[in-house]
């Protein structure tokens, strides 16, 4: 079975210029491609960002916490971070695939519980300023527990940990600068 990969964008790895991002990230898409891609930008979203990614790319386009914008111009879905997992019911009613960010076991099965279809767990590997890495034991424990297909996120800027991972039963992985490089 192929691994699920999830390229993230981020304009500190992109470009926070419009061009120099696009250039970038189909290079990105390219090199790499991706099964799905999240247009996740905190600091610069654009809606017009968002939907040239749409038009432009084959791989399915979730948008990062914007529910409206992902139901208003069919987004194939969207990802919520752990403090807007009590939104999972109002995205799923839109019809849109959601992806959840967890950092335990409990976030699992909240997400499961409320709809959601999938779930990044992390930070698996140390990530700058994300905290300790739980590691690839707590990465297995939780898949073995949980009942949604599962994204191995943090510090997977390479193929040696993109390697560690594919050796559990996590469903893929989810990367901002494994895709930039």
């Amino acid at each position: 079975m192929n691994k699920i990969s999830y390229l993230i964008t981020d304009s500190g790895v992109y470009s926070s210029c419009p061009t120099r991002f696009k250039v970038r990230l189909l290079r990105a898409i390219r090199r790499h491609n991706p099964t799905f891609i999240l247009y996740r930008e905190k600091e610069h979203f654009s809606k017009s960002m968002a939907l040239w990614i749409k038009k432009r790319c084959a791989q399915p386009v979730l948008v990062h916490s914007h529910i409206k914008l992902a139901r208003r111009y069919r987004f194939f879905g969207v990802h919520l971070p752990s403090n807007l997992l009590v939104q999972i019911p109002k995205a799923k009613k839109g019809n849109l695939f959601v992806v959840a960010s967890a950092h335990s076991l409990q976030e699992l099965h909240t997400i499961k519980k409320l709809g959601g279809d999938m779930a990044t767990f992390s930070p698996i590997f140390p990530t700058p300023n994300k905290g300790t890495p739980k590691g690839i034991w707590a990465l297995k424990k939780v898949v073995r527990r949980s009942k949604l297909p599962i994204l191995a996120l943090g510090g997977i800027i390479g193929k040696k940990e993109v390697a560690r991972i594919t050796r559990t039963k996590a469903a893929g992985f989810a990367s901002i600068r494994y895709f930039s490089s």
